[in-house]
């Protein structure tokens, strides 16, 4: 398996993944914060960080301009551990989704894709490793560092969803 073709896979069911959550993260909030035993959840847990399916759409834009831009490093520099890292940080992203489904007993946004997508990852992981050698030091280094990286983006991004919420409001309105 190429570089390219690892990267073009993970990239696509990372969207894939997305619009699960894009799609389902509102009604699932209004149709299931006022249940206690849902009061932990996390997208209920945190719905002021999804005012709208537009901000959040914009957030997950914003990621994958990234994780776009970080694979094309990747990809045109041979640093095959970069993608390799993306697609781990991804994997293991998918798990909190996959644990959610378990605690719920229930499809929570991204949940369905996230059970899907998950072996699907794990084969492409385990193929593209099978096939080309890779410095472990590196990629287990390059993981940890694109992880902190993600989730600070994400925290960031969830800190400015009220604002990019009204940005979203505020260009679209007619002058």
């Amino acid at each position: 398996m190429s570089l390219a073709l690892l990267s073009f896979i993970v990239l696509s069911l990372f969207m894939i993944h997305e619009f699960d959550e894009i799609i389902l993260v509102k009604p699932w909030i209004k149709q299931n914060q006022d249940y206690p035993a849902y009061q932990k959840e996390m997208f209920i847990a945190g719905k002021s960080s999804y005012p709208s399916a537009e901000s959040l759409a914009l957030m997950i834009a914003e990621e994958f301009i990234l994780a776009f831009l970080l694979l094309l490093v990747a990809i045109l520099c041979r640093f095959s551990e970069l993608a390799l890292a993306i697609t781990i940080c991804h994997t293991l992203h998918l798990l909190g989704h996959i644990s959610q489904v378990i605690k719920f007993r229930s499809l929570v946004p991204g949940g369905l894709t996230a059970v899907l997508t998950f072996p699907i990852l794990l084969v492409i992981l385990a193929v593209y490793l099978s096939q080309n050698s890779v410095s472990w030091v590196l990629l287990i280094l390059l993981s940890i560092l694109v992880m902190l990286a993600l989730l600070g983006n994400l925290l960031f991004l969830h800190k400015q969803a009220p604002i990019i919420h009204a940005w979203i409001y505020r260009i679209s309105k007619r002058n």
